[in-house]
């Protein structure tokens, strides 16, 4: 009798299994017309199968699970983005002018505020600082109002 390839790489194994076991393998045999060893061998074959296949689904649902969350994170993103390239466009713009007054003037030294401080450079502080409180408070305004309604429509659901 010639022996197949794969047959002949076969080793044999003896395993101490329970009675229960032992009749899943012979349905399991008799349902595929396998041997008991083919029919253990389609088992373990069909048990690393799914492993791999869940491991795919759970990087996928954790890939899914990530671009959600990240979407938001992503959208703020590019708010901060934009308003930072605004910024830096004034702020260009306005050393381009002050590069021409300064040259225009034909000033020979620069005088920082640490030296010298004018009246319109105070004002100037003020003003923005009181922009700045008012945006902070428009801001806290709105998540409280936010954070009001949230609580609100957990506390009733209509």
């Amino acid at each position: 009798m010639k022996l197949s390839l794969a047959e002949s790489k076969k080793q044999g194994s003896y395993f101490m299994l329970h009675p229960e076991i032992k009749e899943k393998i012979k349905v399991i045999a008799n349902e595929n017309h396998l041997s008991q060893a083919n029919a253990i061998s389609l088992m373990v074959d069909a048990y690393f199968e799914s492993r791999d296949e869940e491991h795919a689904l759970l990087k996928q649902m954790i890939d899914s699970l990530l671009d959600e969350k990240l979407a938001f994170m992503k959208e703020k993103m590019n708010r901060i983005q934009v308003a930072s390239n605004v910024i830096d466009r004034d702020t260009k713009i306005i050393l381009e002018f002050l590069n021409h007054y300064y040259l225009v003037n034909k000033f020979q030294n620069l005088i920082t505020t640490e030296e010298y401080k004018t009246n319109g450079m105070e004002q100037a502080e003020q003003l923005i600082q009181k922009r700045i409180h008012k945006q902070r408070k428009k801001k806290l305004d709105y998540e409280r109002q936010k954070e009001m309604k949230q609580q609100h429509n957990t506390e009733s659901p209509e």
